[in-house]
């Protein structure tokens, strides 16, 4: 069974590019309120991972905004739901993995 778990990882990792990117990512909870800013650090297919000083919790819904100035897209909007938050080591900022339910059209 580990070869079929392995090439199962393979196949996953293929699906979903990991891109590191250094951009602003825009946010809003998706219920309304205050639209904050966090620094996107890497973006997939699947989810995202971005560092911000707002407290989130895990089940939060954002509606987010990227516009990044990188050859692998110009605009992203997308709904995404906070599934992991992490303390980064200043104390003061957050490390959010956040996966995206839903992609919204240009």
């Amino acid at each position: 069974t580990s070869m079929s778990l392995d090439q199962r990882s393979y196949e996953e990792k293929r699906d979903f590019v990991r891109v590191t990117v250094d951009c602003e990512v825009g946010l809003q909870p998706a219920s309304g309120g205050h639209r904050f800013r966090a620094n996107g650090k890497n973006l997939s297919a699947g989810g995202v991972l971005f560092h911000t000083d707002e407290q989130l919790q895990p089940g939060d819904r954002l509606e987010m905004h990227i516009e990044a100035h990188q050859a692998l897209f110009s605009v992203l909007d997308a709904t995404i739901e906070v599934v992991r938050v992490q303390a980064v080591e200043d104390g003061r900022t957050w490390a959010v993995g956040g996966c995206i339910t839903r992609m919204h059209g240009s």
